[in-house]
C-alpha cells in the first residue's frame, strides 16, 4: 500500500502503465510472501499460525486497500489485480494452514493410544478414575484449540471455506482422535475380553457424543461401526452388555467420572 501511494506521487501518467504498476504489486506481494516463508523455516506450529494470521487479514482488509488505491491511480484499468494478489497471498495461506493440520494429526496420534489391553480380568480397584487415552485426547484437543485461538482469534473465518479457523481445527484434531482409537480397536478386537469390549464400546459412545458437533460424516460412521462391532464382541456367549463399566456402586462411579471429563472438556472448549 506504501509503494502505490509512493508511485501516485512520482507518476505523471499512471493510467498508460497500468499493467506495469499491477505486475509490481504482484511482485512486492510475493517477494512479502517468499519472506514469509523463509521466516517459518524450522521454526514451530505457533510461527506457521502466525503467518496464516497475516495472509488471512491480508485476505480480508490490506488487499481490498491496495486495490482500491491502484483502481484510483490507475483509472480503473488493472482489473485482474485483486485475482492475482488474492491467488500469491492465498496459496502461502493454504500451504501454512495444511502443514499445521498435518501437525495436529501426528499429535492427537501420539495422545490418542489405548496402549495395552489385557486380556485376562482385573481387579476394578487398580482402575484409574477415568481411562487416560480419553484424558490425553483430550487435552490435545484443548491445546489444539488454545493455539489457534491465540494466533487467529476465535471467530477468524477462512475465507476459502467460509467457516473458522478453530472449527476447522478442532475439526481435524476430533476426527483424528476418533479415527486413531477406532482403528486400534479394529486391530485389537480378537484380544479384547467381552467385559473389556463392552466398556469400549461406553467410551466410543462418549466420544461420539461429545464431539459430534466437529466430527465428519466419515468418522461418525466409523465410529459407529466400530461401536456395534464391540457391542457384538460384548454380546456373544449371550452375555448381558451395559455392565462393562461395572456393577454396583464402581460402575455408577465409572460413569460419573466420564461426564466429569466431558464437564471438563466442554468448559475448556467453551462449547
Amino acid at each position: 500500500l506504501q509503494c502505490v501511494q509512493k508511485l501516485s506521487e512520482d507518476l505523471t501518467r499512471p493510467d498508460e502503465c497500468s499493467s506495469e504498476v499491477e505486475k509490481g504489486c504482484v511482485l512486492v506481494v510475493q517477494k512479502c510472501c517468499d519472506g514469509l516463508t523463509n521466516y517459518v523455516k524450522d521454526r514451530s506450529d505457533a510461527a506457521r499460525l502466525r503467518v496464516v494470521a497475516e495472509c488471512s487479514d491480508a485476505l480480508n482488509t490490506s488487499i481490498v486497500e491496495v486495490v482500491r488505491e491502484v483502481s484510483y491511480l490507475t483509472n480503473e484499468q488493472s482489473v485482474s489485480l485483486e485475482t492475482n494478489i488474492t491467488a500469491v497471498i492465498s496459496a502461502l495461506e493454504g500451504e501454512m494452514f495444511n502443514v499445521f493440520l498435518e501437525s495436529v494429526k501426528r499429535n492427537v496420534a501420539s495422545c490418542a493410544r489405548i496402549g495395552l489391553i489385557e486380556s485376562s480380568d482385573s481387579d476394578p480397584k487398580d482402575s484409574t478414575p477415568f481411562p487416560p487415552y480419553l484424558a490425553a485426547s483430550f487435552l490435545s484437543i484443548v491445546r489444539c484449540r488454545a493455539q489457534v485461538e491465540r494466533a487467529l482469534r476465535e471467530a477468524t473465518l477462512r475465507r476459502l471455506e467460509g467457516t473458522t479457523y478453530q472449527f476447522l481445527a478442532l475439526q481435524t484434531a476430533s476426527d483424528g482422535v476418533v479415527e486413531n482409537i477406532c482403528n486400534e480397536l479394529r486391530v485389537k478386537l480378537n484380544v479384547i475380553r467381552p467385559s473389556t469390549a463392552d466398556a469400549f464400546s461406553i467410551h466410543l459412545q462418549f466420544l461420539i457424543s461429545t464431539l459430534k458437533k466437529y466430527l465428519s460424516d466419515e468418522t461418525l460412521s466409523l465410529a459407529s461401526d466400530t461401536r456395534r462391532m464391540l457391542l457384538s464382541k460384548a454380546g456373544s456367549g449371550g452375555r448381558k452388555i451395559g455392565k462393562g463399566m461395572g456393577d454396583g456402586p464402581e460402575g455408577l462411579t465409572a460413569l460419573e467420572n466420564l461426564e466429569r471429563l466431558g464437564r471438563v472438556y466442554v468448559m475448556c472448549l467453551g462449547d
